[in-house]
C-alpha cells in the first residue's frame, strides 16, 4: 500500500512537471529528453519486471510503429523503450484537450486525428506523412482505443495502414502483453509488480504496395500480429 501511495505521488507532480517543460520548450531535443525521462521514472517506480525484445529493429530506420493498445501505461513504456527513435504518437482530436498532459502532446508536436471530420482527417494523415519524412515515426495503436479485452486484439483502422503505404515507410509491429493487468481500462488504481512483456515482429516492407492494397496489408498485419500476440499470451 505504500508503494502505491508512493507511485501516485510521484505520478501527478512529475507528469505535471514534465508537461510543463515540453509546454515552455522550443526544440526537439527537449521534448524528446522530457516524455522518455517521464516514461523512465514511471516505470522504475511501477515495480514492474520487463521482458523487452526490440532485436528486430533497426535504430536508424524510421518507421512507422504499430502497437496493440490496453492501457494508460502504455504511454510511459513506449517513451521509454522506443527512446532510441524520435517517434510522435498518432492519436485522436480529443486527447489534445486534456489538461496540461493533452497540452504537452499538442507542444511537443504529436499528430492529431479528427475522427469526426473526413476531409480534415484526411489532412492530418498527410501531416503524419510529412511528419515520418521528416524522420520523426509516427506510432499508431490500430486499434483505435484501449483494448478492454486482453484475451485477442480488436479489428485494426485503416488509417494507419494509409498512412503507411501513403509514405512508403516500414511498418514495425509492436506488441505488448502485461500492461491490462497494471492498469486496465476503467480502472484507477494500479496494480504494482506486474511482467509486463514487449516485443517487435519483422517489420513489414511497404514499398510493394499501393494505397489500393490498404485492406490487403491490413489483413496481413492483423494476422501477424494476432498470432504473436496469442502466442505472447501463452508463455
Amino acid at each position: 500500500m505504500l508503494r502505491l501511495i508512493y507511485f501516485y505521488l510521484l505520478l501527478f507532480p512529475l507528469t505535471i512537471f514534465y508537461s510543463l517543460v515540453i509546454i515552455f520548450s522550443k526544440t526537439q531535443k527537449n521534448f524528446h529528453w522530457s516524455e522518455r525521462s517521464w516514461g523512465k521514472a514511471m516505470l522504475d517506480n511501477s515495480g514492474c519486471e520487463f521482458d523487452v525484445d526490440l532485436s528486430e529493429l533497426d535504430e536508424n530506420q524510421t518507421y512507422v510503429f504499430m502497437v496493440n493498445h490496453q492501457s494508460f501505461f502504455d504511454i510511459p513504456l513506449l517513451f521509454h523503450y522506443l527512446s532510441p527513435w524520435q517517434f510522435k504518437f498518432v492519436a485522436k482530436k480529443s486527447l489534445f484537450d486534456f489538461p496540461i498532459f493533452g497540452h504537452a502532446m499538442a507542444a511537443g508536436k504529436h499528430i492529431s486525428i479528427d475522427r469526426e471530420n473526413r476531409r480534415q482527417g484526411m489532412k492530418d494523415i498527410q501531416h503524419a506523412v510529412e511528419v515520418a519524412n521528416s524522420g520523426h515515426s509516427p506510432l499508431i495503436f490500430p486499434e483505435g482505443t484501449r483494448n478492454p479485452n486482453p484475451n485477442k486484439l480488436l479489428p485494426f483502422k485503416t488509417g494507419g495502414i494509409i498512412l503507411a503505404l501513403k509514405c512508403k515507410k516500414p511498418i514495425a509491429p509492436i506488441l505488448m502483453v502485461g500492461p491490462e493487468k497494471f492498469l486496465y481500462k476503467g480502472k484507477l488504481i494500479a496494480s504494482l509488480g506486474q511482467k509486463i512483456k514487449i516485443k517487435a515482429l519483422p517489420p513489414i516492407d511497404t514499398t510493394q504496395y499501393t494505397v489500393k492494397d490498404r485492406e490487403k496489408v491490413k489483413a496481413l498485419l492483423q494476422d501477424a500480429m494476432e498470432k504473436a500476440y496469442a502466442e505472447m499470451r501463452n508463455e
